[in-house]
């Protein structure tokens, strides 16, 4: 009888086909559906142009700024000559209207100032001389009429003088229907010695309604 023996035992194992891989895959061609140079070419592009777009409107945003300078720049100095003139015109107008409102409030003045000299004169007695009197016009509490002068004496003496006087002027009727208050402002020794500077102030009553 023959033995029977399996096929793999009585044929011998054949060895794996083999050969060496030469091939450079750096120089291969990209064999791929989409190439990856693709990509990142388009990406590149895209982010070219964007920022063109945004230089772009960046240009035209500081354009439209400098045009809107210039044109307000151009209305100032068109206008420039036109403010001068109305300042010039304003400021005219403030001093005719300050004239006439002195005008109007001397007119107003219950009192004029050559009466108002003449009552001074008439009331100084022979201690006192007169410097200067300054007559303000304006308001009715704004207009003052101040006395300056001199009264002769001892401080003490020339002081009282300087209140009798005072008072004597609140005693005559006609001041006091014009005046109030009637005061001594102030009253000063001299560097000499000899006489006392005095300062009366005489306010305008407030006109009634």
């Amino acid at each position: 009888m023959l033995s029977l023996s399996k096929k793999s035992d009585a044929q011998p194992v054949a060895a794996p086909l083999w050969h060496a891989n030469f091939r450079n895959f750096e120089r291969l061609p990209d064999t791929k559906v989409v190439r990856t140079t693709f990509f990142i070419n388009t990406a590149a592009i895209a982010i070219a142009a964007g920022m063109l777009l945004w230089v772009g409107s960046r240009e035209l945003a500081n354009r439209s700024v400098r045009e809107q300078i210039t044109e307000a720049q151009r209305q100032i100095d068109s206008n420039k000559a036109q403010n001068a003139e109305a300042i010039r015109l304003s400021k005219v107008f403030a001093d005719e209207q300050k004239k006439l409102d002195d005008t109007a409030a001397y007119v107003r003045t219950p009192i004029s100032p050559l009466e108002f000299i003449d009552l001074m004169g008439q009331t100084l007695t022979k201690e006192f001389i007169i410097d200067s009197i300054d007559i303000r016009m304006g308001e009715a509490k704004n207009s003052v009429f101040s006395v300056r002068g001199r009264v002769a004496g001892s401080p003490d003496t020339a002081s009282g003088l300087a209140s009798s006087y005072v008072d004597m002027l609140k005693a005559n009727p006609r001041l006091t229907a014009v005046f109030d208050p009637i005061t001594l402002s102030r009253i000063d020794r001299s560097p000499e010695g000899s006489y006392m500077t005095f300062d009366i102030s005489l306010t305008l009553k407030t006109e009634k309604k």
